[in-house]
């Protein structure tokens, strides 16, 4: 009887220590995360949005479309300080793959000026293209410490089948740390 009165207390004690985290809850699709942050659907974001890394190493950064509906075609401009940050590649992401749909995809980096543009279009007759996901996988390599801007520009924009511009209520940035 003893020794259940000792483990009681031992595991109140080591209950009763320990502090619980806090869970981070910053999902780039979740609606309620993003108005937190002033953006509301349709709109581009980026993922993270927040960066802190080792100059000389690669960060790989995800731009999400957040329930964009009736796609048929879209330009992203990204604009990077080409002084601290240096594009190494980008890839397709999952964005507008539908069964047996895969968009035409490709991209332009002006390094001079530190501005990339991707290019999405949708062949064929699928015309209600909608939904979230990633747009574009996008590899810099950091090249200077200290902090950068990487943001998605006004420029951008996408179209339905009409050729119609859709209208964006949020455009993303991401900010660099370079250690």
């Amino acid at each position: 009887m003893r020794w259940i009165k000792s483990l009681i207390i031992s595991l109140s004690l080591i209950l009763l220590s320990c502090e619980l985290a806090e869970p981070e809850l910053n999902n780039p699709l979740d609606i309620e995360y993003n108005t937190s942050k002033g953006i509301t659907p349709p709109a581009l974001i980026f993922s993270p949005d927040q960066v802190t890394v080792n100059s000389g190493a690669n960060t790989t950064l995800k731009v999400y479309a957040l329930e964009v509906n009736e796609v048929a075609g879209a330009h992203v401009q990204i604009k990077y300080d080409q002084n601290k940050v240096q594009l190494s590649s980008v890839s397709q992401g999952d964005w507008l793959v539908d069964a047996g749909q895969n968009p035409v995809f490709f991209s332009e980096n002006d390094a001079a000026s530190g501005t990339l543009d991707i290019y999405y279009s949708v062949l064929g007759d699928s015309e209600n293209l909608s939904g979230s996901g990633v747009v574009a996988y996008i590899i810099f390599n950091i090249s200077a410490p200290g902090e950068s801007t990487v943001q998605i520009t006004n420029t951008t924009k996408i179209v339905d089948k009409d050729n119609q511009e859709i209208q964006l209520n949020g455009l993303g940035n991401v900010v660099i740390n370079a250690q």
